[in-house]
């Protein structure tokens, strides 16, 4: 799970993990096609381009490069940086702390 600001950017169990989400070391010729399956982050990486996708078939991204599981850490910062990810409806951390401080002085 993964919060930005007090709410749910992301939450997914690790199965569905490891069946989503795809990186690419893209081939420099192949950049702009996979930038058109519009992947949810790229980063620079010795001279070449990772793009990380959701729910992109994995033959078609090893059609354009090297294609590897990311890493949690490599999700999180996709993320957090593009506000990317099922943003899912959560209360604020301060209203959530405000009730538990009315139920402690109860």
């Amino acid at each position: 799970m993964f919060i930005n600001r007090g709410r749910i950017v992301l939450q997914c169990s690790m199965e569905e993990f490891d069946s989503r989400y795809l990186e690419v070391m893209v081939n420099p010729e192949h950049v702009a096609a996979a930038r058109a399956l519009k992947p949810i982050h790229e980063r620079p990486v010795f001279g070449r381009s990772v793009l990380l996708f959701d729910h992109v078939d994995r033959d078609r991204l090893a059609a354009l490069g090297e294609v590897r599981r990311p890493s949690i850490a490599d999700l999180f910062v996709a993320v957090m940086s593009n506000n990317a990810g099922e943003t899912q409806p959560a209360q604020s951390l301060s209203r959530v702390t405000t009730v538990r401080q009315e139920e402690l002085t109860k």
